[in-house]
């Protein structure tokens, strides 16, 4: 019969080592997963720069394109924000938080500083085409929307989820992109966002305060007037309500017409469809 002996002071035999968690194939991140860390990382860059912003409107007098404009640049540090974080190894807090990371698509390096830029100017791109640069992430193999593919980056998963965190991050984020899609065709076919209606609103309620001082003029003067500075001295402020008119009305588009005992005010709320009030 054949011995086997055991040598103790030989080191045993090597076995094969499990592959680290860093080794094992990367896998594409979700299409919820990649909607969290978008979100996340707008938001951490947008709602400050509004606060700053509505602080500084609330002091000034501007018109609605100032306002406009202002609000578009939260724009400039965004893409600021996304270049810097998604190239050299970087990782943005809202991809960090979801464990998520961008590189390369061909060599699985990090991105390089122009290559960044082009995939945060990308978003703009992908966005202008009716969100349909955001939609190919769902029919492409590798999850890819239309900005990854300018700019050959790749969103891979950057560390391992339990099922628990992959369920709650699906679930979460399908929820979030229920809402997003809701508020958009809402503000696409249901009059607008709540600040459009309330730019509407605001105009009306001018408008019926124009029509009050039309009804203390004749009553003092016994006439209509279509004239609005007559009016505005009236109301006891003629600066604010100036001031409150060229807010809330488009000036072009105002028109007080008198005729006989009758008066009608036609003006347009200053929203983005301009919408027409009507007094009385």
């Amino acid at each position: 019969m054949e011995e086997h002996r055991i040598n103790i002071m030989e080191d045993a035999p090597a076995q094969a080592a499990a592959p680290a968690p860093e080794e094992m194939e990367a896998k594409p991140a979700s299409i919820a997963e990649r909607f969290i860390a978008l979100l996340i990382d707008w938001s951490i860059i947008s709602i400050p720069y509004q606060l700053l912003a509505a602080a500084y409107i609330n002091r000034t007098f501007l018109d609605l394109e100032q306002i406009y404009l202002i609000l578009a640049g939260v724009n400039v540090p965004f893409i600021l924000y996304e270049t810097i974080f998604s190239c050299g190894g970087r990782t943005t807090l809202g991809k960090k938080l979801v464990g998520i990371r961008v590189e390369n698509a061909q060599t699985g390096q990090p991105l390089s500083l122009g290559k960044a830029f082009v995939r945060a100017i990308g978003y703009y791109i992908s966005a202008a085409l009716l969100m349909c640069g955001f939609l190919l992430a769902f029919i492409d193999s590798r999850k890819r929307a239309l900005h990854d593919h300018l700019a050959g980056s790749e969103v891979m998963q950057g560390r391992p989820k339990s099922w628990g965190e992959r369920m709650a991050l699906s679930l979460t984020g399908m929820l979030l992109m229920f809402m997003f899609v809701f508020s958009a065709y809402s503000q696409i076919f249901s009059g607008g966002s709540w600040a459009q209606k309330r730019l509407i609103l605001q105009a009306q309620e001018h408008v019926r305060k124009i029509g009050y001082l039309e009804e203390v003029h004749r009553m003092k003067f016994g006439y209509y007037t279509n004239d609005l500075l007559r009016l505005s001295i009236l109301s006891g402020d003629p600066v604010q309500f100036q001031r409150d008119t060229q807010k809330v009305l488009d000036n072009k588009n105002f028109r007080i017409g008198v005729k006989d005992n009758k008066y009608k005010i036609r003006a347009q709320a200053k929203d983005l469809r301009k919408t027409a009030v009507y007094y009385p």
